[in-house]
Formats: structure tokens, C-alpha cells, sequence
């Protein structure tokens, strides 16, 4: 209706334009009749010609605007096809055909556009087609198609009727590449799958930390670890930080310090405080995961783990470490014990037969007394030792003459091993002293060479003890049992050699293994604890055995150089020297109570004596004011010494107490800290040995006083 007004009002105005054109032709006289009919023709002439001229503009342009929009369809990125009303391809534009793979038109041009079809099942352009032929077009849509080789694309589309004369002709389409698109979801998806499963699959707690800004992101898991619901405290530095054990605080920043400067992995163990308000080992790993352009940590990304079932099965282990170190040592006691008895019996014949020698004559008392005195320090030495080997003395770093502990040990093992396994020995006592624990080092001689007597078995055979210096130059390639160099240095070297059945390479392999041996019943502290003295003293150990011609092992002890032998250490020049005051002496052996309170008295004290602990105790309450320090034996009746020492301490905490016992300083400072103990003297001990503590003792509270 529209179009008819226009083309009404159209036509009148065409006409109205023509009279007026040939009206201004004709003269103004009078018209005459003849004429009028010619001026209608003439109009109508007129009329047709400037219908003519307006079709031809109206044509020219129509030719323009149709040129511009196939140039635009040609080029434009977007894919274009066009097809009849039966879905054959009518045109396709350069975009389209790059979008499928084709090289030109002609390939698709007159073919049905069924060939995009993927499958019957997929979201396909013909699935539209229905609504197009209704004349419902499709302003945004989804399909995929087939390309020329095979391969699957994704589109975005737009699609209308084409109409002409009120009748639909054909379909036109716009289409957008989106596969790279649908790629990169389809990654991500994937990508979130497999984030998601290991989030609900993996047993550690997630967390995500922003540096600069402190913030963080802790899974569910994380949170639940320690016993928390989900996001129940904040998400950031500052409240993890709350939650660190104090005494691993320190440790751990400095940790996570490192790491963040230097952009590596970091991997530690730390207490933290659950809801319920325990500690809970974890075990927190992260990893640098974004710098900024200066090269500094703007993100870590890490776990936590729960690891306490780990450290208490660790710390059951060192437990059954400790004890079966300690079951070792007790063995090798066992495997002694012949020895020892053999030696006490010897030293106390010595005792007894030179007291009966005074007895008959009382003027060889100077000449025996020396005698006596040197097989009671025999004897002692030996209790000394029992007590190092039973873990009761104290593991102490001290300056060690290796020639003279080696050989203190040789003369024990000698009436202990087999008669059939001679040991000969090879040093000198110019070899240079170590400082190390003597107790340790005594398990490590001993272990080395009753383990080289037993693989000679039945055999007569020989073990070789040699010590050694040594020097390993820097360069020099001298390597230990797993082949890592010894650092260059100057070493003392023991080296014990036996003439025994060797080891195969199993053996040799696995003879540092823990609890590992090839004897049905164990001696010594076995190679995995040796190893590890070893080690703590900074040594080495190199190790050569062949099945069948025996073993030798190397012991490498860094020297201490320029440091006087153990004789010329202990020699000290005894001063002249006296105390004053009054001693509360505890001490419930009768004999051993005389002798310390002559010995007391001879050095200028009086002595307060008291046969157990309740009855020191009742003693000082009652001549507290006067008593200046107390001497305790710590195994004594009704009351023993700790007992005593605790209640003295309650009394007068800066009351100087010293300690005698016969049971090794380990197991007095077990149960007494040691810095509470003014002195130490082990039984048995003489004159000057009394004298030096007592001066030491006194001495050191007047400068305090």
C-alpha cells in the first residue's frame, strides 16, 4: 500500500513537471483545438523521457551500491555463503573458503551444503534450514561443520531470507571461525577437570601466596588439616603465621626468605597450632610460580601435608636406635667380661699380696704404697671404661691421645679374643692427639677389632692395629667407602687389618646397613653406628676386603696439630694450697667416710659427718650458718643424694654442693643439671685429685662472693 501511494504520488508529480516544461514552449495566444491533442502527446513524451533518465540514475546506483556490498562480502573476514531455497551453494566469499580449506568457488559453487555435515548427531547447519524456508531469520547461532580435509570447525552465524517479488529465493549466511575459540575452552575445561580431581583426590592442602601483598588462597583440605572449617580464619600470611609453633617461627622465615629471593624450592618441617589447639607436624613444600620484571617473587604456589604419624614412627626409630645401640654396647660388655675379671683378679692379687708384704713388715710400706696406688688406678681405669661402654659417662669433646686409647684397649681385648687370633700393633706415641669423645672412640677401636678377630673364626690368623699420620693434599684423589673425596688435611690413621674370610660384594654392599650383621649373634655397636661416630667427628672410612683374603678398614681422624701428648697434659705441678671452713661430708661407707674426712682435715677443713641423706639433711638445718659446703655420695640409705641435693638447693639455692659417686658423670647430670653442681669427683679418687676440685670450688664462689 505504501508502495502504491509513492508510485501515484510519484507519477502526478512526473506529469505535473512535463506540462510545465511544455506549457513554456507553446505561445501565450489563444490555444486552438487542433493542437490540444498534440500538446498531450508531446507531455506524454516529455514524461517518459525524464522516466527513462530517472530509471537509468536509479539503475546506476542500484549497479553501485550492489558492487560496494560484494566487495564487502568478498573481503570481509567474515565467511559468507548463499544458497537456493533446496540448500545448494548459489556463493561463497574467500573468508568462507579459507574457514573449510577450498581454494575457489567452483569446488562448492552447485554442490548441496549437507557436505559441512559432521554427523547426524551434530549441531549442524541444516538443523536451521527450517526455520529459513518459514522466513524466520536467525540473527545468532551455533553450528559446526566439516572442512575440506576432514577436520571439524566451530561457527557463530547470522541467517535471512533472501526475498524477491514477495518471495523467498534463497538463504544467506555470516559466519565466525570460533574453533580456536572452543579449543581453548575445551582446555580449560579440561584443565579445571583435572584441577578439580586433584584437589578431591590428593591428601595435601593447597595454598596459593600472593608476596607483595601478603594475601593468600588455602583449599578446603587445607583448612580441614588443621581442623578448621572452610575459610574459618583469614586467608593470608599473617594469620598462617599465628598458627607456626614459636620455636620454628624464626627457622621458618628464614626458609621462606631464602626461596623468595632466590626463586627456589623450598621444603621444611614445622609445628602447627590446630582448632582443638595441638601441635601438628606438617610438612609445607612451594615453588616460585611468577616474577615481576626485576626478578622478584610476586607469587609461591605450594602443599601442606600432615607428616605426624611420620615423625612419631621417626622418632619411634631413633628410640629403637638408641636402644639397640645400647644392647650393642651391653654385648660387647658381655664379650669383656672374661677379660675384666681377669684383669681385677690380677690387679687385686697385686693389692693384697703387697698390703700382706707391709703387714709382715711395716718399714716396706713406702716402697709398696706406690704399688698399691698404681693397680687401684688400674682398677679404676677399668670402671672407667665399663661405664663409657654402658653409655654411663659423659659424651664429652676432649683432647685425645689416639696411640695411648688404642693401646688401652688392645691390652683389654687381649685376654678377651680367641688364643688363636694374635694382635699385633704398630705405633708411636709421636702421632699427633684429635679432640674428640674418648668413649666413642674406645666403641669404634673395639667394635673394629673384635669384628676382626671373629672373621678369623677357628682359623689361626692375626689382626694388625696400626696408627698412622697422614696427609691428603688438596688435589689428591683419596676417596672414602662410597667414593666421595676426603677433604685435604692432616689425619691421624688407624687402620685395622685381620687375615679373616673377607666379604663378597653383598656384604660389602650392605655392612653399613643398620641392625645388618653376618653373625648369629652381635657384637660391638655394628658398622652403620661406627660409621656414624665417624662422621660426627668429622673423619672418614675407607674400607678393602676380598672374600677370602680378609679386610682392612681406615679410620681418618683430623689431627690437632702442635698439641702435647697425653702425658705431658696431665702433668700439672701441685701448688701448696689449704681450705677453711666447715664441710658437711655425706658419705655412707664407713671406711671410704674416714679416709675423705682425713683427707678434708689434712687440707684444713672441718668435717661434719653424716652416714645417709636424712641424717646430712637434719645435720645442716642445724649448723647451717656454719657449714660452707657439702660433699653428698649419691647412692646412700633412707635418703639418697639427689634427694639430699634437691632438699639442700630448697634450703639455700646458692649453697655449693659437691657430687661423689661411683656411677659414671653421665648418670649423676641425667638427673642433676649439671650447671646446679658446683663440682665432680668419681670414685675412686686420691689426695690431690680431692684437692683440685676443692680448690677450684672455693675459689670460684669467693670471686662470685
Amino acid at each position: 500500500m505504501v508502495e502504491d501511494t509513492y508510485n501515484t504520488n510519484g507519477a502526478a508529480e512526473l506529469r505535473r513537471k512535463a506540462e510545465e516544461k511544455v506549457n513554456s514552449q507553446q505561445p501565450s495566444t489563444g490555444e486552438v483545438d487542433a493542437k490540444r491533442l498534440q500538446h498531450e502527446l508531446q507531455v506524454h513524451q516529455v514524461e517518459l523521457e525524464m522516466q527513462n533518465e530517472e530509471q537509468r540514475r536509479t539503475l546506476a546506483e542500484l549497479r553501485g551500491h550492489k558492487a560496494r556490498l560484494e566487495n564487502v562480502i568478498k573481503n570481509t573476514p567474515a565467511g559468507y555463503f548463499h544458497i537456493d531455497l533446496e540448500g545448494h551453494f548459489l556463493n561463497v566469499n574467500k573468508a568462507w573458503l579459507l574457514m573449510h580449506g577450498y581454494e575457489s568457488p567452483d569446488e562448492v559453487v552447485g554442490k548441496h551444503f549437507s557436505i559441512m555435515q559432521v554427523d547426524s548427531g551434530s549441531d549442524s547447519a541444516l538443523a536451521h534450514l527450517a526455520e529459513l524456508q518459514r522466513g524466520v531469520a536467525i540473527p545468532h547461532g551455533e553450528y559446526s561443520s566439516r572442512r575440506k580435509d576432514g577436520s571439524v570447525a566451530h561457527h557463530i552465524f547470522s541467517a535471512h531470507p533472501v526475498v524477491s517479488y514477495e518471495k523467498i529465493v534463497g538463504f544467506e549466511w555470516f559466519v565466525i571461525d570460533i574453533s580456536q575459540r572452543r579449543q581453548v575452552e575445551e582446555v580449560l575445561r579440561e584443565s579445571e577437570k583435572r584441577y578439580s580431581l586433584i584437589l578431591t583426590s590428593v591428601n595435601d592442602g593447597l595454598w596459593d601466596w600472593h608476596v607483595p601483598s601478603g594475601e593468600a588462597i588455602f583449599s578446603e583440605l587445607y583448612y580441614r588439616i588443621l581442623g578448621y572449617d572452610y575459610g574459618e580464619f583469614p586467608a593470608n600470611y599473617a594469620s598462617w603465621r599465628m598458627l607456626v609453633h614459636p620455636d620454628d617461627i624464626e627457622r621458618v622465615e628464614q626458609n621462606l626468605r631464602q626461596s623468595t629471593e632466590s626463586g627456589k624450592i623450598f621444603n621444611i618441617d614445622l609445628r602447627m597450632k590446630t582448632k582443638s589447639g595441638e601441635w601438628l607436624w606438617v610438612c609445607t613444600r612451594g615453588n616460585t610460580v611468577e616474577k615481576d620484571t626485576e626478578g622478584k617473587t610476586i607469587r609461591i604456589v605450594g602443599t601442606l601435608s600432615d607428616i605426624s604419624d611420620r615423625k612419631k614412627l621417626e622418632e619411634e626409630k631413633g628410640i629403637l636406635q638408641q636402644q639397640f645401640q645400647q644392647a650393642q654396647k651391653l654385648e660387647s660388655l658381655g664379650v669383656l667380661t672374661g677379660g675384666i675379671a681377669h684383669d681385677f683378679n690380677n690387679i687385686l692379687a697385686i693389692i693384697m699380696g703387697y698390703c700382706g708384704l707391709t703387714k709382715m713388715d711395716y718399714d716396706t710400706a713406702e716402697k709398696h704404697i706406690p704399688i698399691i696406688e698404681n693397680a687401684v688406678e688400674r682398677a679404676a681405669a677399668l670402671c672407667r671404661q665399663m661405664l663409657a661402654y654402658a653409655g654411663k659417662a659423659s659424651l664429652t669433646e676432649t683432647l685425645v691421645v689416639m696411640w695411648v686409647l688404642v693401646d688401652d684397649v688392645v691390652t683389654m681385648l687381649k685376654a678377651t679374643i680367641r688364643q688363636n687370633v694374635v694382635i699385633k700393633t704398630c705405633y708411636t706415641s709421636d702421632i699427633p692427639s684429635i679432640m674428640g669423645d674418648a668413649s666413642q672412640l674406645r666403641q669404634i677401636v673395639m667394635n673394629l677389632i673384635i669384628n676382626a678377630s671373629e672373621s678369623i673364626g677357628d682359623l689361626q690368623g692375626e689382626v694388625c692395629v696400626s696408627l698412622s699420620k697422614a696427609v691428603i693434599k688438596a688435589g689428591q684423589a683419596e676417596n672414602d667407602h662410597n667414593g666421595k673425596t676426603i677433604p685435604p688435611g692432616e689425619y691421624v690413621c688407624l687402620e685395622v687389618t685381620d687375615s679373616g674370610c673377607g666379604m663378597d660384594d653383598e656384604t660389602r654392599r650392605r655392612i653399613f646397613e643398620p641392625f645388618y650383621t653376618t653373625k648369629f649373634t652381635g657384637r660391638g655397636l655394628g658398622m652403620s653406628a661406627v660409621l656414624g661416630i665417624i662422621k660426627a667427628h668429622n673423619g672418614a672410612l675407607q674400607l678393602s676386603s676380598q672374600s677370602g683374603h680378609g679386610t682392612t678398614f681406615k679410620v681418618y681422624l683430623p689431627a690437632q696439630i702442635g698439641t702435647a701428648n697425653e702425658e705431658e697434659a696431665q702433668q700439672t705441678v701441685s701448688a701448696p694450697w689449704e681450705g677453711s671452713g666447715t664441710i658437711l661430708l655425706a658419705e655412707d661407707e664407713e671406711h671410704v667416710a674416714l679416709i675423705e674426712k682425713a683427707m678434708l682435715e689434712a687440707l684444713g677443713f672441718k668435717v661434719i659427718g653424716a652416714a645417709d641423706g636424712k641424717e646430712a639433711l637434719e645435720l645442716y638445718k642445724k649448723n647451717a650458718a656454719d657449714i660452707t659446703l657439702v660433699i653428698a655420695d649419691m647412692g646412700m640409705p633412707v635418703m639418697d643424694g639427689y634427694e639430699l641435693f634437691r632438699e639442700l638447693k630448697k634450703l639455700k639455692p646458692e649453697l655449693p654442693i659437691i657430687v661423689s659417686s661411683g656411677f659414671g658423670d653421665a648418670e649423676v647430670t641425667s638427673r642433676i643439671p649439671r650447671e646446679q653442681i658446683a663440682g665432680l669427683v668419681s670414685k675412686p679418687y686420691h689426695y690431690d685429685q680431692l684437692r683440685d676440685v676443692l680448690k677450684k670450688v672455693v675459689e670460684g664462689y669467693q670471686k662470685q662472693a
